[in-house]
């Protein structure tokens, strides 16, 4: 043990205790080994081994300060000193012998320098004497507590108060089955944790990759219309007419070109079919030479199946000569207006379509429908209810044949009509009446197309805005036989129409080649432009339509013995071509079509193309899309950037997205375009084989005669 040495303890030990024969006798070291191990280092040279060594046995280390007795005790020797307790034994004894403080039995003073000029040391004694003595003498103010003298000098004893719980069996919860417990628990945590890592990861496998616009099954998709006796003849004996079957065996290709929905020509009976197609003599009935119901419904099967869906050309004029037979609710345009439009807004009700196609009778069908539709806020008054009912449940036989048509036709799995001649209606009384009815038959799923010539000829505000409500698609035919310029003049008037006024107003549908219109081939001044021209038509905002046979520039019928087919002449039969380069006839072989076919389509490079369009209309927004809602007004995003020497420049555009630029040479000479005021670069993603993927800088562009491509432009 270390004890500490005040300096002020050196200087006061007693010179009894110095010159005392027992206390040299009590530090005497033996040999250095007894020196390193003392308590009390040697600060100065040990006394001669000469010195007498005399026993401290008679001696008294400790003398009454004031000449009381003090009980003698035994000098402690150097082997004492030297045991593990005697230290402590030497301080007990210390504090035995202290005297008290100014008589206070209990005092707590801390240590004085005592001041007895008999405490002098000896310079030339050991420390551990000079320790010793002062010891003696600084201590003896010291008086143990009142306690402590009535026990003896010793501090009396604090007892710990010890509280014993219960046992551990007492308590209910050491019962349990704790071993359980932590299984159950563990598996337990388990299971959330991995029930947690199991819902992340299922949010970001069916998070969409994309943010794009949702948009309805024809708003930007791609339709194709189908002359059905020029389309394929699927007889074995061959009667030289297309049919249905022939249309059901060429779904493949169709959903191969990206097409969405399959239009239909005139599917009716009509005397001279199909050279005189358009004399019709029902709109319920399917023409013989193209199949039979059963073949139909295969039809509309399978075609549902690849989900495509299919709308027919329903001819009003000449065959409706007027639209005033039609028996429709009484009209109080304030009220019934808003239920309808209303109704196309929230989409058609489940009940509706069931009612359609379960509902046999024409009273229990048109009460379902009146139930169906009243169920959609707001309703329609009672007034209106009872003019419905009263005119159509006492009397089936009074509804018009466009609406019976509709239901029928409906009936058989039909998406939506194209209602040709509807502009000779346009200014007819019932006339929106008869709009809001034939949509509330439809529903919001199915449409109906129209011509923009309806939309013109409406007069009446109640007309225009029943067009503007009631149908889905509007076609408008887009000439391209005048010119790059006129092309743009054409597109700008379409996109200031009232047609982009308002989003929830038709889309447009853009019509290049159609029945009623020659093909494009045959009009254009450069032979094989068609595809190029079809390519501008699917770069336009809307939904393009392609007409049979322009994804691959064929041409009217060359018929010289059939002068008075003149107006059949656009529909040749389609030219079918095998992966294998061999011909693949429209007719079984040794059959001959009821319209010769056309000559050989002229070689383009970009054969191929539409179905790389339509893919990328079908997952780009800034094609497929019709505009944009920007400061509160709806704005097409599409810009026609230049049409000048027949070439053509169109950009759409998307806010936080990269344009596209279609390029197009409509004319007879290689174009040589710089560019550069308009764009930078970008990389063709759909055009000629040997663009492809390619780097496009607008400073020199070389674009051939007829060729077409889309760019990708650098953000």
């Amino acid at each position: 043990m270390n004890i500490q040495k005040p300096e002020g303890l050196l200087g006061v030990l007693p010179i009894e205790l110095t010159s005392s024969p027992s206390s040299r006798q009590l530090i005497i070291n033996q040999d250095q080994q007894d020196e390193e191990a003392s308590d009390c280092p040697l600060l100065t040279p040990s006394p001669p081994a000469t010195q007498p060594n005399n026993t401290l046995e008679d001696d008294k280390i400790f003398v009454s300060a004031e000449g009381n007795p003090v009980e003698s005790i035994p000098p402690p020797t150097l082997e004492n000193i030297n045991k593990e307790d005697g230290l402590n034994e030497f301080m007990n004894i210390v504090n035995s012998s202290s005297r008290t403080l100014n008589d206070e039995p209990s005092s707590r003073d801390p240590m004085v320098e005592s001041t007895t000029s008999g405490s002098s040391s000896d310079t030339n004694g050991p420390v551990c004497a000079q320790l010793l003595t002062q010891l003696n003498t600084a201590y003896q103010h010291l008086a143990p507590d009142a306690q402590a003298l009535e026990n003896g000098g010793k501090p009396p004893l604090v007892g710990i108060q010890l509280v014993v719980p219960k046992p551990s069996k007492d308590y209910r919860f050491m019962k349990w089955n704790w071993p359980l417990i932590r299984k159950t628990c563990f598996w337990s945590l388990m299971s959330v944790l991995a029930g947690c890592v199991a819902l992340v990861i299922g949010v970001i496998a069916t998070m969409p990759r994309k943010c794009d616009p949702p948009v309805q099954w024809w708003q930007g998709s791609v339709f194709y219309e189908i002359f059905p006796a020029s389309f394929q003849d699927s007889s074995k004996s061959g009667d030289g007419i297309g049919d249905l079957r022939g249309i059901t065996m060429r779904l493949d290709y169709l959903k191969k070109l990206g097409v969405r929905g399959i239009r239909l020509n005139s599917i009716f009976p009509a005397a001279h079919y199909p050279e005189y197609y358009a004399n019709i003599e029902s709109l319920t009935d399917l023409n013989r030479e193209l199949g039979t119901l059963d073949d139909f419904a295969t039809l509309v099967r399978e075609t549902h199946r690849r989900n495509m869906s299919l709308i027919l050309d329903l001819p009003l004029y000449p065959f409706v000569r007027t639209l005033h037979n039609e028996t429709v609710p009484s009209e109080k345009p304030n009220k019934t207006d808003k239920a309808v439009r209303e109704r196309r807004d929230v989409g058609e009700s489940a009940t509706l379509r069931e009612a359609v196609s379960t509902t046999t009778s024409s009273a229990s069908l048109h009460q379902a429908i009146r139930d169906a539709l009243s169920s959609i806020p707001p309703p329609l008054d009672n007034s209106q209810h009872e003019a419905f009912t009263s005119s159509h449940a006492n009397d089936p036989a009074s509804e018009n044949t466009v609406t019976t048509a509709i239901k029928i036709w409906l009936e058989r799995g039909v998406d939506g009509f194209y209602l040709k001649g509807l502009e000779h209606y346009a200014n007819e009384k019932p006339f929106a009446g008869i709009l809001k009815q034939w949509k509330s038959i439809l529903g919001s799923e199915r449409i109906l197309i129209c011509h923009v010539d309806a939309l013109n000829a409406a007069k009446s505000p109640a007309a225009r805005n029943s067009v503007l409500m009631r149908m889905d698609l509007v076609d408008v035919t887009l000439r391209v036989t005048n010119g790059t310029m006129d092309i743009k003049r054409q597109i700008e008037d379409v996109k200031s129409s009232v047609l982009f006024e308002k989003p929830g107003y038709p889309w447009v549908h853009w019509s290049i080649g159609g029945v009623d219109s020659k093909r494009i081939a045959s009009t254009i001044s450069v032979k094989n432009a068609t595809i190029a021209a079809t390519m501008l038509g699917m770069m336009l905002p809307g939904t393009p339509s392609i007409f049979y046979g322009d994804e691959i520039g064929i041409l009217d019928c060359e018929c010289e013995d059939h002068k008075d087919l003149a107006h059949v002449h656009n529909l040749a039969p389609m030219y079918w071509e095998e992966a294998d380069g061999s011909d693949f006839k429209f007719s079984p072989i040794g059959v001959t079509a009821w319209l010769p076919e056309s000559a050989k389509p002229l070689e383009s490079s970009l054969i191929g193309t539409i179905a790389e369009m339509a893919a990328l209309r079908t997952e780009t927004t800034p094609i497929y899309v019709k505009a944009v809602l920007k400061e509160n007004q709806v704005l097409a995003n599409c810009d026609i950037r230049y049409a000048d020497d027949e070439m053509i420049v169109i950009e759409r555009w998307y806010p936080r997205r990269n344009s596209y630029v279609f390029l197009a040479n409509l004319g007879n000479q290689t174009q040589t375009k710089d560019l550069s005021f308009l764009y930078y670069g970008g990389y063709v993603i759909v055009g000629p084989s040997y663009r492809l993927n390619k780097d496009v800088y607008f400073k020199e562009l070389i674009i051939p005669p007829g060729e077409a491509f889309v760019i990708k432009l650098d953000k």
